[in-house]
């Protein structure tokens, strides 16, 4: 196979452009690239071997641009790869994405808890004159959320909503039969999603159950604050309304969500105009050159935990040696007090107890929320008492860190060096996903 590495970066780039204008994208890859880092775009480019012309003062779009001219004659030199996928930029996605750095940047921003996303959702169709019913004290169907609306027949939702990490294949197989029995108490069902969990289900499977199934579904995106109707549901057809009637029976008397005639809820925003044209919708979105450098334009919104943040120490979960912290700014007092938590680890451990929980400890004005992973355990010292968001995210970041970071977890186990681990790259992870 003989690829032209001379072809046009720009033509072929806008190509791409102009061929995905006629979809709705779920996963930006220019975002992705954005957060990549240059060493990130670079392991790629050798990996594949791709051909340089230019190699001197290059941006993460320059990079990607010759990864994309490299993916895109690939596609269209071999015809197995127009087979398997749809489109050429379906093609690029996917190959990106196979690569772990890019893989993580997807899943770190796409990260949202599971008390956030039902939060959003909720905040949303409360602005539709929806009250959301919380269900997690009702064993019986393993419904999210139940929804109710006057208009002027009772209207009723089930709900199901999963985070990204939570879509693998067997909780989504478990998902599919959950929403096929709770037709029963409710005339819809509405299952929502991330688009890092469309990514890993399929796109085109994700549609195809839902419709399968009459289901409405959703995309909850985090990174660009938007929900997206990709699926029109339908009436039940063995919805009972006796069956209703006792479920609401076990609904709380309140709801956690009710709609308000005076307050707008929702910080998140659907696009009516593009909604529930299911052939419209993309896995993933290229954005032209003046867009791309306009994300980098787009000012960071305030941490919601900075002011109450003090130190994070991860630390060798046998030995107890701190492999990586982080401090606020904190005035010399704290930093003496911090200092001597450390010196008194063993106590705190033996304090606090167990190795697969979380556990909340006070130790001399600050708030200590911990967690235990298979190799590190993870101590977060704050102001203030952790929220249950704050909880899933301090849960959610420890794991993500030993999966990324496995190897020179291994590596610091044996020999102690915590060179090896990149401040760096690892300051950004922190902050974003505790959002401090």
């Amino acid at each position: 196979m003989s690829l032209n590495p001379s072809s046009n970066l720009d033509e072929i780039y806008n190509t791409l452009v102009n061929g995905a204008k006629e979809k709705i994208g779920i996963i930006c890859l220019n975002h992705l690239v954005n957060y990549c880092t240059i060493e990130d775009l670079k392991q790629v480019i050798k990996e594949y071997d791709i051909p340089l012309s230019q190699k001197n003062d290059m941006t993460q779009l320059d990079y990607f641009k010759y990864i994309c001219r490299y993916f895109y004659n690939y596609y269209f030199s071999n015809s197995q790869n127009q087979a398997l996928y749809s489109d050429v930029l379906s093609y690029i996605g996917t190959m990106l994405l196979k690569n772990e750095n890019f893989q993580n940047v997807l899943k770190m921003h796409d990260f949202i808890t599971k008390k956030e996303m039902i939060n959003a959702f909720c905040d949303w169709c409360a602005d539709l004159g929806i009250s959301a019913f919380d269900t997690s004290e009702i064993p019986e169907f393993s419904l999210d959320l139940y929804f109710t609306k006057k208009t002027p027949r009772l209207r009723t939702e089930a709900v199901f909503i999963r985070i990204g990490d939570e879509m693998n294949k067997n909780n989504y197989e478990y998902t599919l039969k959950l929403i096929q029995q709770s037709s029963k108490i409710a005339a819809w069902t509405v299952f929502v999603a991330t688009p890092y969990g469309v990514h890993k289900i399929g796109l085109f499977k994700l549609i195809g159950d839902m419709e399968r199934l009459n289901t409405w579904l959703y995309i909850v995106d985090p990174l660009e604050k938007r929900i997206l109707g990709i699926v029109k549901g339908k009436k039940s057809k063995v919805y009972d309304e006796k069956k209703r009637d006792n479920y609401i029976k076990n609904l709380p008397r309140e709801p956690i969500r009710a709609p308000s005639q005076v307050v707008k809820f929702s910080k998140y925003d659907l696009n009516y105009a593009e909604s529930y044209k299911t052939s419209k919708f993309a896995l993933f979105e290229l954005l032209n050159e003046q867009e791309h450098n306009n994300l980098t334009n787009i000012p960071p919104s305030e941490p919601k935990y900075q002011n109450i943040f003090r130190n994070l120490i991860i630390s060798d979960k046998e030995a107890g040696l701190p492999l990586f912290t982080l401090s606020a700014q904190t005035d010399q007092a704290d930093q003496v007090l911090i200092s001597g938590f450390m010196t008194a680890i063993d106590d705190f451990v033996s304090r606090i107890g167990g190795t697969s929980s979380m556990k909340e400890i006070n130790y001399k004005g600050f708030i200590i929320q911990a967690a235990y992973g298979k190799n590190v355990k993870l101590a977060l010292f704050l102001s203030e008492q952790a929220d249950d968001i704050l909880k899933e995210r301090l849960a959610y970041f420890l794991k993500f860190f030993e999966q990324k970071y496995d190897k020179q977890i291994e590596s610091f186990r044996k020999r102690g060096d915590t060179a090896i681990f990149d401040d760096e790259e690892i300051i950004p992870i922190v902050k974003y996903i505790l959002d401090i």
